[in-house]
């Protein structure tokens, strides 16, 4: 836990070095193994952002 300004926040831990290290491991969005190229992985992509779409009109209400 870290203080500041009166207020105690939790220290983040991404399991990887330091900040601006030379290597930032444990920082990475998404793996590299995926596996899926070309205009496959656009179609895939799509996909996944539609039925997100979906989830959240749903969760929203929006959507019977």
């Amino acid at each position: 836990m870290v203080m500041r300004g009166g207020f105690v926040m939790p220290r983040l831990d991404f399991g990887g070095r330091l900040a601006g290290g030379p290597q930032r491991n444990g920082l990475r969005l998404a793996t590299s193994s995926g596996g899926v190229r070309g205009p496959e992985k656009y179609r895939i992509l799509d996909l996944k952002r539609r039925r997100a779409q979906i989830r959240a009109r749903r969760a929203l209400g929006l959507v019977g």
